[in-house]
């Protein structure tokens, strides 16, 4: 099949990723191929060591600001724009990863079944925007656990597919033969994330911890986060992913301190995959992925709860989170497409 990825104009899928939602497009564009198909990918840019092709919306010399827009969200729009003029018929499917609203506003131009994933909890405008979408389109929806689809059931008139994320098991890196006693953390460090919960935690046990990460928030960072670093508890920046995969593979366990529901929780399953197990809030960790004591979801704000979870956490063999991890191959996430491919093109 020919296959169009579309993320957004502005989303980079180069390392170190964002988020997980764009580490995981890179594994499934690239695993599609490795399937035989021939895959284009919307966005800002890419690693050049990918398998796909890439395209990019260029932005316009003009300016696109105005009274009450500014000069960003112009852009964005008349990339937007572009993508609705954009010759989609040699395209067999077309698989949209998107958060930003105006590029199923345009796609509806081209008359033309798509298949929408779902990526991130319901927001105000999204909702607006699918619920639109969904009564006027026959695209086919897919979220990506059982907890974000039902979340989405009401604004959606369609069915919802799930289809868990998938990891490209055999770019990581086995676990480290000897692990370290400390703990890391891996997000964007902003409030929903919450990673003054993680440090909480590692103080509460007297454990070393490293939060890695971009930092979206620097006002949020600099008040709040930056007065608790110290001898026990680093900052390790925002790496590569060979290096944070390494990283994790070192540690006792992954801390992951969500306040907001996690769609997926894509770290999870590479920490396990490393033989990392996982200490986390019932937020951050959906069903799909509870598996205790290899994931254990717990109150994290509870002592003995968070000293009972680290003590399992330090006698759990690495190659039981393995075998577990071993299930969400992204090739099984490939096959579940396709499926959904099939039944596009019937």
């Amino acid at each position: 099949m020919r296959i169009l990825m579309v993320t957004s104009p502005i989303v980079s899928l180069r390392e170190p990723f964002k988020g997980g939602t764009e580490s995981f497009v890179v594994s499934l564009a690239n695993g599609m191929v490795t399937a035989g198909h021939k895959v284009d990918v919307l966005c800002k840019d890419a690693d050049e060591d990918n398998k796909f092709n890439t395209i990019q919306l260029q932005e316009s010399a003009f300016r696109m600001t105005d009274a009450i827009t500014s000069e960003t969200d112009g852009q964005k729009l008349y990339q937007a724009a572009q993508f609705g003029l954009f010759n989609v018929s040699d395209y067999d499917i077309i698989h949209f990863h998107s958060y930003y609203h105006a590029m199923f506003e345009f796609a509806f131009f081209h008359q033309k079944q798509n298949i929408i994933t779902l990526h991130s909890p319901v927001s105000q405008r999204l909702a607006l925007t699918h619920r639109l979408n969904s009564t006027r389109s026959d695209d086919i929806y897919v979220a990506v656990s059982q907890r974000l689809a039902k979340e989405w059931e009401p604004h959606i008139s369609s069915p919802i597919n799930v289809v868990q994320n998938g990891i490209a098991l055999s770019r990581l890196p086995d676990s480290a033969a000897r692990k370290d006693t400390g703990l890391v953390w891996v997000g964007r460090l902003c409030k929903e994330k919450n990673p003054i919960g993680a440090i909480r935690a590692a103080k509460s046990l007297e454990t070393p911890l490293t939060l890695y990460g971009p930092i979206s928030d620097p006002d949020y960072f600099s008040e709040e986060i930056a007065p608790l670093l110290g001898e026990k508890i680093h900052y390790g920046g925002h790496v590569a992913q060979q290096t944070l995969y390494e990283r994790i593979s070192k540690a006792a366990a992954l801390l992951i301190t969500s306040k907001w529901k996690e769609p997926f929780g894509l770290v999870t399953l590479e920490s396990l995959s490393m033989g990392t197990p996982v200490i986390g809030t019932s937020q951050a960790i959906p069903s799909e992925l509870r598996k205790p004591p290899l994931t254990q979801a717990i109150d994290i704000e509870n002592k003995r709860s968070l000293l009972a979870a680290y003590s399992s956490a330090l006698n759990i063999a690495p190659l039981d989170c393995k075998t577990f991890a071993n299930a969400f191959d992204i090739s099984q996430t490939v096959k579940a497409y396709e499926c959904i491919y099939e039944t596009a093109t019937a």
